[in-house]
């Protein structure tokens, strides 16, 4: 074992509580949102709104993956002792703290991009609501998916963008995608379940996701986009090296 796996920096500890082996992910689902609830393939947002979507989006979901091991201390306690805050490597309100300020500040960079109110709000109740459930409720399975739906909604709601028909079918993909790999993930922590066959199940899924949007570009012939989806699989199974994903 190497002295960076057995004793990581703060940097990487944040990390991986910010889950970023899946930013790359995110990402995709950033572009694929902006592209297909936006005028077209031939009609691109400008760059300097991309990256600060890119960077909204990966606040809240480091955001809401922090806040997820607040709420899931105890059980890690129980069943992941290395993570950071079981560890006492973190302590358990500066966690919240910290995940608190990067759900706002992504919602705050949403919002300064002019997405609606209401679709960021209901991002944060969505994803609040999952970390407040998910230990209690197998159907929270439904709000896992749905803090990456509503992600993707909260960006249709941008100005100039709109709730185009290949935009439905693929939230509506992306939905069933990350519900069935949910309840793959459910299934680590079941008495005589094979836990480190379904963790790298569940770790592929995750790096895959991109290919939900990239499917998605190709139906109306987004070709750069689709391929920059596409190149974010190889990159997220970098990242999923590099920093904590599940």
């Amino acid at each position: 074992m190497s002295a960076t796996t057995s004793n990581p920096s703060a940097f990487r500890l944040w990390l991986d509580l910010a889950r970023a082996g899946n930013f790359p992910s995110v990402w995709s689902n950033v572009l694929a949102a902006l592209i297909l609830s936006g005028a077209g393939a031939d009609a691109w947002p400008s760059f300097s709104w991309i990256i600060i979507a890119f960077v909204a989006g990966s606040l809240a979901y480091a955001g809401g993956t922090t806040l997820n091991d607040v709420f899931d201390a105890g059980f890690d306690r129980q069943h992941r002792p290395e993570r950071a805050i079981p560890s006492g490597r973190i302590s358990r309100p500066t966690a919240g703290w910290v995940g608190g300020l990067q759900l706002a500040a992504g919602l705050g960079l949403l919002l300064w991009l002019g997405a609606s109110l209401l679709a960021a709000a209901g991002l944060a109740v969505t994803i609040l609501g999952y970390n407040w459930l998910h230990k209690r409720w197998t159907g929270s399975v439904l709000l896992m998916a749905g803090c990456r739906v509503m992600l993707g909604i909260t960006i249709a709601t941008l100005p100039g963008h709109t709730f185009e028909p290949i935009f439905i079918v693929w939230i509506s993909a992306l939905f069933i995608y990350i519900v069935v790999l949910s309840l793959l993930a459910r299934r680590e922590y079941h008495p005589g379940a094979p836990a480190e066959k379904l963790g790298k199940l569940v770790r592929k899924m995750l790096a895959f996701i991109p290919f939900v949007d990239a499917a998605a570009l190709l139906a109306i012939t987004a070709w750069v986009p689709a391929l920059l989806c596409a190149l974010s699989v190889p990159l997220g199974k970098w990242a999923q090296r590099k920093a904590a994903s599940g």
